[in-house]
């Protein structure tokens, strides 16, 4: 791993080791689907993402409505928001399909979401992709939906 040496100029027997590189910022995403269990109910769906160590968060809502699609839009709304803003980015998703799908080298006939996203991610190699079990971007969602459904009922 490359090392740089920085010198002070105020101390000049001070040198600083640092790395050229920054640690890539973690970006946690998840998808909301309300009334998916009550197929009489229109599908109201919800993407989002938190940037870990940061104030950084941002839910829309989403035209998908199926489990698949809606992750994949959370993944690529954080990364069209964050990808000008930081050098390296790891977006979690907790949805491991989507994950291992999108990392395949090849894919029979992938969904045009999913195309999009491989796309992306082989553009834009300092964007990492990775899985995780408990995800701390379902709380945002979560927030946000039952916000919502308070300012409905006022």
């Amino acid at each position: 791993m490359p090392w740089n040496l920085i010198f002070s100029d105020a101390h000049p027997s001070v040198v600083t080791l640092s790395r050229w590189f920054t640690r890539s910022k973690r970006a946690y995403v998840d998808a909301k689907i309300l009334n998916m269990h009550d197929q009489t109910l229109k599908r109201i769906t919800y993407v989002g993402y938190l940037v870990e160590g940061t104030d950084l968060q941002e839910v829309k809502p989403s035209d998908a409505t199926e489990t698949d699609d809606a992750e994949i839009e959370a993944v690529l709304f954080a990364i069209e928001g964050l990808r000008d803003k930081f050098r390296r980015l790891t977006v979690v998703c907790d949805h491991e399909s989507v994950v291992s799908e999108a990392k395949k080298e090849l894919v029979k006939k992938p969904s045009i979401l999913l195309d999009k996203l491989r796309k992306t991610l082989t553009e834009n190699p300092s964007i990492e992709l990775e899985a995780l079990k408990a995800n701390p971007a379902h709380r945002i969602l979560t927030e946000y939906v039952n916000q919502m459904r308070c300012e409905a009922v006022r």
